[in-house]
């Protein structure tokens, strides 16, 4: 008869195998980002077409969407509307936050206190996002 299991090498690799399926078990898969957004590709490509500075950003915005439940098209829409997605922004201010007399620190400061604002904030909070079209 054949020997299947030449010097236990196949037993060996079997048992590490499971041990690392089993290692990586409790890990929660649904918080990796993914390596490639296509949501991310779709806004770096509108925000390039119309020569909008924020197309650096674009990443940012889905990130902050993403971690405040909004629609990942709300942010930029509303940087595109106030500023031009940051042609016409002054203080690093997209959004023309507080009548534009806002200004941030960073172009990242300002999404993220935009995106908690809509998200946590009192006007806001009960408030659904849902696209027109």
């Amino acid at each position: 008869m054949k020997r299947f299991l030449p010097s236990g090498l196949m037993i060996f690799a079997g048992v590490l195998g499971i041990a690392a399926a089993t290692a990586h078990a409790d890990e929660d898969v649904t918080r990796n980002r993914k390596k490639f957004d296509l949501r991310e590709a779709i806004l770096r490509r509108f925000f390039k077409e119309h020569q909008c500075p924020a197309e650096r950003y674009a990443g940012i915005f889905v990130a902050e969407a993403d971690t405040y439940n909004l629609d990942w098209r709300l942010l930029p829409s509303l940087s595109i509307v106030e500023s031009g997605g940051g042609k016409y922004a002054r203080g690093n201010n997209l959004f023309g936050w507080a009548n534009g007399k806002t200004t941030f620190g960073s172009i990242t400061e300002a999404v993220h206190h935009v995106a908690e604002t809509l998200s946590l904030g009192k006007h806001t909070r009960e408030k659904t996002w849902r696209p027109s079209f």
